[in-house]
């Protein structure tokens, strides 16, 4: 504005002289101006005017303002080169919240691959929006390991399910493909080295074949348990069909009293009655 203002004036003192030198002339020399040459005066003095350009005055625009953009998750004024550009969608995302929501996803895919079938496709997180994300456009802002799990999910949700099955040691969930037809009972785990039943897919029943194995309660399929099942099938002890405690009988025929009470038949297990006989 100071630089427009001195301009003015200073068109104006130029303009107010021109008249006053005229006029001083006049007064000089006594000489009386004619309406001719007063009027080539104001021409000229109009083609100096016009030829003077003021710049027009500017709307101010707030520094930065253009270059943010309004994250729809966190509801945050992010920079433009935060935010990600989801393909085919007009949702507006940050990067941060696009690499939160991911990681969680694939982390959850991850727990339900053992149980069921897994995809591992995304969709935007924008409300109703049914775009799929594509891992290609988000290597460059997820973490490594994150881009791992989901190379490797994509990877497995393409094998068949009636191919694959898990390590079934807890610390291991290694991936493992049947790519033949004979399945072999007693298997080596490829990742932990450690043995389990391709069939009942758990850790190696030593001692038991399946159909036993498979007989025991839950709770009674831990590594200690099977050891003493083992030692019980060695001595020749009983359990008891009650309580399930283990009974071994040192002399004496095969009624069995139980320490809660419950009878049985040393041999073949069952309820001792009145009429019970044949077990020799």
């Amino acid at each position: 504005m100071a630089a427009e203002n001195s301009i003015a004036l200073y068109c104006d003192d130029f303009y107010i002289s021109i008249l006053v030198t005229s006029e001083e002339f006049e007064e000089d020399d006594d000489v009386l101006m004619s309406d001719e040459h007063y009027a080539e005066e104001l021409q000229f003095q109009e083609a100096i005017m016009s030829s003077i350009t003021i710049p027009e005055k500017k709307p101010l625009i707030e520094v930065g303002e253009s270059s943010k953009s309004l994250c729809e998750i966190c509801a945050e004024n992010k920079d433009n080169d935060e935010m990600y550009p989801v393909q085919n969608c007009r949702h507006r995302i940050c990067t941060e919240c696009i690499s939160k929501y991911i990681t969680i996803n694939v982390q959850k895919s991850m727990m339900m691959s053992q149980n069921q079938e897994s995809s591992y496709l995304y969709t935007c997180p924008g409300l109703n929006c049914e775009t799929i994300l594509d891992i290609d456009a988000c290597r460059g802002i997820l973490p490594k390991y994150v881009l791992s799990m989901w190379d490797d999910g994509i990877c497995e949700s393409m094998i068949d399910s009636s191919q694959k099955y898990y390590c079934p040691y807890k610390d291991c969930s290694g991936l493992i493909v049947n790519d033949g037809d004979e399945v072999i009972r007693e298997s080596e785990c490829p990742f932990c080295h450690r043995l389990f039943c391709a069939q009942c897919k758990v850790p190696w029943h030593s001692g038991f074949e399946c159909e036993e194995y498979l007989r025991l309660n839950e709770n009674e399929r831990g590594k200690e348990d099977l050891m003493m099942h083992e030692l019980a099938k060695k001595e020749n002890w009983k359990r008891c069909g009650h309580c399930k405690f283990f009974v071994e009988k040192s002399e004496g025929c095969l009624h069995m009293t139980c320490r809660c009470r419950h009878e049985f038949c040393y041999a073949c297990g069952a309820d001792w009655t009145s009429n019970h006989g044949g077990c020799q």
